[in-house]
């Protein structure tokens, strides 16, 4: 019985001191993709390496599409727009014209 004492008590200390995490919900997701849109939307607001961004509610992601897609120019996208664990990287195109849009 002690045994069994010791392993409910520790294992709620483990998940109290560790906790379970707390899940990512769209509302945080939507909030960082926010910030991002707002960033831009500033006047003044100037990054040409950065091509789309969007919710990605599947994998629970802010997905941001850099011309660039190095860790240097994640980096200079974090510290000038927002850190966020939730960002995830990914190669962006550059769309010259407006054929490009229509394929």
């Amino acid at each position: 019985m002690k045994k069994i004492l010791f392993t409910i008590i520790s294992l709620i200390l483990l998940f109290s001191i560790c906790g379970c995490g707390k899940k990512v919900t769209v509302d945080d997701l939507n909030n960082v993709n926010n910030k991002i849109i707002e960033h831009f939307s500033n006047e003044g607001a100037v990054y040409d390496n950065l091509t789309f961004n969007y919710v990605d509610v599947t994998n629970m992601k802010v997905v941001v599409g850099l011309l660039e897609n190095t860790k240097e120019q994640q980096k200079k996208f974090k510290d000038m727009v927002v850190d966020s664990k939730y960002l995830e990287f990914v190669q962006g195109e550059n769309l010259n014209d407006l054929e490009d849009y229509t394929r």
